[in-house]
């Protein structure tokens, strides 16, 4: 159904969800102030939830600067460069969380009893302010990670690549070319493969897992963690107990196959 024109759009809004989270984080966030301030003696609940709300406020809308400034901008760097982005974010954090406390707590004072002070905290009320605005930082760019996963990804666009059907290896000093249908078993080998043909037994640098994306999977089968066989090249299987099989191949070599792999070999009677 096309959009009537005279609709605005709003694209660079979050979707209501983000914005109900983060509202939901916050007040959470002053519950907890609240619950603090309220410990102190000759504390009233109303001084003690407009003190909370002096912290909360300034600190949700620096996380959500903190939050956009490092998914758009500073995950795009290299690792040590957003090392040293974080040292300065962080400080910068924590300075303007501060101001903004002072700034906030002389206006509710200016406006219950007529005075503007901005003497903000001294001494040890000083240092714990800032350690609280580095370790919430901290929170907040930790959580930014967990979401994203680290270093923002480019677009990637997926190419469905053929099976492999050929590839070359070593024999020797000699190069020699490697028809992948005459490849009887594969067996993994920590960071290499085994890889076991109709005429020899070579290695391959490349995992067993790797080296299963590259096959293809109506011809090769994964019937062990460790193992892979081309059933073009099965004689015939048989029980072993507790649900396993044991595959025969026509070189000779037996592979013992987990229960997984015994159900993804029954899948394929007709």
């Amino acid at each position: 159904m096309p959009q009537d024109p005279a609709t605005p759009v709003h694209e660079s809004l979050p979707p209501p969800s983000v914005v109900t989270l983060w509202l939901c984080g916050s007040a959470g966030v002053w519950i907890l102030y609240l619950a603090v301030f309220l410990q102190v003696p000759g504390a009233s609940l109303n001084g003690a939830a407009l003190n909370a709300l002096a912290n909360v406020v300034p600190l949700a809308l620096l996380a959500a600067a903190a939050h956009l400034l490092v998914k758009r901008h500073v995950m795009r760097l290299s690792v040590p460069a957003q090392i040293i982005a974080h040292v300065a974010i962080g400080a910068a954090f924590a300075a303007a969380w501060f101001a903004l406390v002072t700034l906030a707590l002389a206006l509710i004072d200016y406006a219950q009893n007529g005075r503007f002070d901005l003497a903000g905290f001294t001494g040890g009320a000083f240092i714990w302010q800032n350690l609280q605005g580095l370790v919430l930082y901290w929170a907040v760019i930790a959580t930014t990670y967990a979401v994203r996963g680290g270093r923002a990804a480019a677009p990637v666009t997926i190419v469905s690549a053929p099976p492999l059907e050929r590839y070359l290896t070593r024999k020797g000093d000699d190069i020699a070319p490697v028809n992948v249908r005459d490849i009887i078993l594969i067996a993994g080998a920590q960071d290499y493969a085994e890889v076991t043909t109709l005429t020899d037994t070579h290695l391959v640098r490349m995992s067993l897992s790797e080296f299963e994306k590259r096959l293809d999977p109506q011809r090769f089968l994964r019937v062990h963690r460790s193992r892979i066989i081309n059933i073009d090249h099965l004689d015939y299987a048989e029980p072993a107990g507790g649900g396993r099989l044991i595959a025969h191949m026509t070189d000779g070599a037996t592979v013992p196959l987990s229960r997984t792999g015994s159900q993804a070999l029954r899948a394929l009677i007709v």
